[in-house]
């Protein structure tokens, strides 16, 4: 007896560049094989048109994406992302489908990339116009969706791997000319073969493109892309916006209704993308190369090649305010952390370098600020907070045993309360760490009263108490470590505020005003200094203020913060759209300044200890062949599967026949583990199997835990139940329901409809009480009872109560 499972227009894309065609093919291959990729920058002429127009290049398997300078690095980035997890799509560091790659790096396949339409026919004037070309634009390209736009890093990505690659390795399938397999399907999406546009398309038809300047190849890339990307999910809430042209928005109407294009396209032969790409691709980091300094300045680059090589693989962690992100201090290798659309700040690191903190308004629309954490290597983001006030700062003390937060009395995203933020006040909060991390690690996050107050003041007397930094070093005398936070009167955006800088201890103790009218407080890693938004310091030694000179940059500077060996700072440069500046830490009259062009950079914070990131912690994954294709397990159909991070593993996916085979590999390669957190686990396929995993989850005494984002059912409950002890986080979903059989008639039916002693209840019922259940029959019958085998009933949270769901 097995258990039911739970059941406007397109961008406007340059055709001179890249023009659909279709003849001229090598013959199809029939079989894949996979090739260790060697993701380094190619080695450019610098003489040439193209490097001359598009100097920013970054290697994906050895195809290019190249930019303009003024194009921001962040968009250069998340293409590049996007096109490395489209090739790669289960994240495992090597192609997917090594044939397209290879056609695509011989045909010299490129993404071009300027900020706007504009921009980029101006740089690429005196280009050859080459069709393996395909350009995108800056102002198209959305990281996570900000704003709630669509993404066209999905569409001309995929467009050059289809044309370029796919079109030419399986000319037969892919080709973009008539009679191909997917122009036939095309012409049936379209109601006939039309070798131009039609004045009105037929009836009943769903692919109904109308540009003029789209010829029939083209429209066979269209084609291509609405329907891959439908199937992934990424048009499923744009059916308004895309009907007039294309109307089968998801995965299950394109399969009901275009059979063919759905056939193809998730033909694992093709190797084509099963999971939509986001922008945060784990197979290998991706380096941008080619990011220039401001011209006129340095143009040796001494600074930044000294930066580095003095302070070697320390990052810099900072926000171009919607998202999180850490590079090296000359610009390079930038990685996206964390996208914290719609806003974020406060940026942090934890002492061991592990996680970045950061404060977002990432959520709802009136969501407040809240705490997050992103592990660097791993990119796992986690809430921390639940405020519902905003989070005006955060930080981790040195010795990793205290967490202080600076809290606003309100939410700035309500009404219009960010336009009379005088109305509010903020206090200091702290908490111990390990009370914190118990409390995350159950999949709660921290509310006010988990935390103990800092420094307060009445709310009347409007003081805010924010921009806090942890001296880096412990003291030497025994007592709690140092805490620098600036105090401010009357927050207003109009000038009319006061702030002052103090220092205390996390204990409360030593509260000290060290200098008046002083901002944003960023100790040095000695400990000795402490240096302000307005480019002064304070030297302890002295115990008097200087200032750091920068010169050669014609922008206003602002918040330095001194490197690990002392010897250089890192800044913010100009007021709107703000860049990153680097220079020595001096006081000289001559003292020259670097600017890193293309880059939004805001708060950049180095990380307290070098940061060497381990590539091969993404492949430690059991029952799927990477993090990503696991965490797409459910999605997918696919048998579920482990993801192993430290002492905790994530499982995804329908339980299966290979449960066991699973679960005895975790416990015998990861012996550390002990907690299963599940995070989406629809049901299982294989009763017997399940249970006996289990039985083997209880009786080596592990944890199951449920995050808030968790959904389970049917024999994922069963396989929760398991736990030794069991965490369940607000907002989790327990799923329940009878399982269905066959009668004599062949007819499906539920559990429930069998009599109450009828043998085959008695398996579930023995497995509770193994597992010692309180009830074990009285809630077995209630599950069968809740719901027939062919829907599902969720636990409401009394009766989550009343079956002791969590112990």
């Amino acid at each position: 007896m097995l258990k039911d499972k739970k059941i406007p227009c397109l961008v406007l894309t340059i055709s001179s560049l890249l023009s659909a065609c279709g003849g001229g093919s090598p013959a199809s291959p029939t079989t894949t094989t996979k090739v260790t990729p060697t993701p380094t920058a190619p080695t450019q002429p610098t003489t040439t048109p193209l490097s001359s127009a598009f100097p920013i290049t970054v290697d994906v398997f050895g195809v290019s994406i190249r930019a303009t300078s003024s194009t921001k690095m962040e968009k250069v980035l998340h293409a590049a992302n996007v096109m490395a997890e489209y090739l790669d799509n289960d994240g495992n560091g090597i192609p997917d489908n090594q044939f397209v790659v290879d056609q695509m790096v011989s045909s010299g396949a490129t993404l071009l990339m300027a900020p706007t339409e504009s921009a980029f026919e101006e740089a690429a004037k005196d280009l050859e116009q080459l069709d393996a070309y395909q350009p995108l634009f800056g102002d198209e390209t959305i990281p996570g969706n900000q704003g709630g736009r669509f993404d066209a890093t999905l569409e001309e990505v995929l467009h050059l791997i289809t044309h370029v690659g796919y079109s030419k390795v399986y000319p037969e399938i892919f080709g973009e000319r008539a009679g191909t397999a997917i122009a036939d399907a095309m012409d049936i999406a379209r109601g006939g073969h039309f070798e131009v546009i039609p004045n009105r398309y037929p009836e009943g038809a769903w692919y109904t493109y109308d540009d003029q300047t789209c010829d029939y190849s083209c429209m066979v890339t269209e084609y291509t892309y609405w329907g891959l990307t439908s199937i992934l999910g990424a048009q499923a809430s744009r059916l308004e916006e895309i009907q007039n042209e294309w109307k089968l928005n998801t995965r299950n109407k394109v399969k009901d209704k275009d059979a063919k294009i759905f056939n193809i396209l998730t033909n694992d032969t093709y190797q084509l993308a099963k999971i939509l790409p986001i922008g945060q691709y784990t197979g290998f980091e991706i380096k941008i190369e080619g990011v220039e300094a401001s011209e006129n300045v340095d143009s040796s680059h001494e600074i930044l090649q000294s930066v580095v090589a003095e302070n070697p693989h320390y990052k810099i962690a900072y926000t171009d305010t919607s998202n999180v992100y850490m590079m090296s201090p000359d610009g390079t290798e930038m990685r996206l952390l964390a996208n914290a659309n719609p806003v974020a700040g406060y940026v942090s690191w934890s002492p061991n370098a592990q996680y970045v903190y950061f404060a977002s308004a990432k959520g709802d629309e009136q969501s407040a600020w809240e705490g997050f954490r992103v592990n660097v290597e791993t990119n796992q983001l986690t809430k921390l907070t639940n405020f519902g006030q905003d989070v005006r700062s955060l930080g981790v003390s040195p010795d990793d045993q205290y967490l202080a937060i600076s809290v606003m009395s309100g939410n700035s995203n309500i009404g219009d309360n960010n336009e009379n933020l005088t109305q509010f006040n903020t206090d200091l909060y702290i908490v111990e760490m390990a009370i914190a991390e118990e409390i995350w690690n159950s999949g709660e996050t921290l509310s006010l009263a988990d935390m103990n107050v800092l420094v307060s003041s009445p709310a009347t007397d409007q003081f805010w108490y924010e921009e806090i930094n942890w001296r880096p070093t412990l003291p030497t005398d025994g007592k709690e470590p140092i805490l620098a936070y600036t105090q401010t009167w009357r927050y207003d955006e109009d000038d009319v505020s006061y702030t002052n800088v103090y220092t205390i201890r996390a204990d409360g103790s030593e509260k000290t005003l060290l200098v008046e009218n002083k901002d944003q407080p960023i100790w040095d890693f000695d400990g000795e200094r402490i240096s302000f938004l307005d480019m002064s310091y304070y030297d302890f030694e002295t115990k008097s203020i200087r200032q750091w000179v920068v010169t050669e940059i014609n922008e206003e500077t602002a918040a330095p913060a001194l490197s690990p060996d002392g010897d250089f700072m890192i800044f913010e440069v100009g007021d709107e759209n703000r860049k990153a500046g680097l220079a020595r830490a001096s006081e000289s009259a001559d003292n020259q300044g670097v600017v890193l062009n293309g880059l939004n950079v805001y708060e950049p914070r180095w990380s307290p200890l070098p940061v060497e990131l381990n590539t091969s912690s993404v492949q430690m994954v059991i029952g799927a062949k990477s993090v990503n294709a696991c965490r797409a397990a459910a999605d997918n159909d696919e048998q579920a599967c482990l993801i192993i991070n430290g002492e905790s593993a994530e499982m995804n996916g329908v339980i299966g026949s290979n449960i066991v085979k699973t679960v005895n590999q975790l416990l015998s390669e990861h012996p550390q583990v002990n907690t299963i957190i599940l995070n989406q686990v629809p049901g299982s396929m294989d009763d017997i199997s399940n249970l006996e995993a289990a039985r083997l989850i209880y009786d080596s005494g592990l944890t199951t835990a449920l995050r808030s984002n968790s959904d389970i059912a049917s024999g994922g409950v069963d396989f929760f139940l398991a736990g030794v002890k069991r965490q369940v986080a607000a907002g989790a979903k327990l799923g329940v329901h009878a399982w269905g059989y066959q009668d004599s008639e062949g007819n499906y039916k539920s559990a429930s409809e069998l009599p109450r002693n009828h043998p085959e209840h008695e398996m579930y019922i023995e497995f509770y009480k193994h597992i010692n259940h309180t009830t074990p029959s009285e809630f077995y019958f209630y599950t069968i009872d809740a719901a027939p085998f062919d829907d599902i009933h969720y636990m409401t949270e009394d009766e989550l109560n009343k079956w002791n769901m969590a112990r």
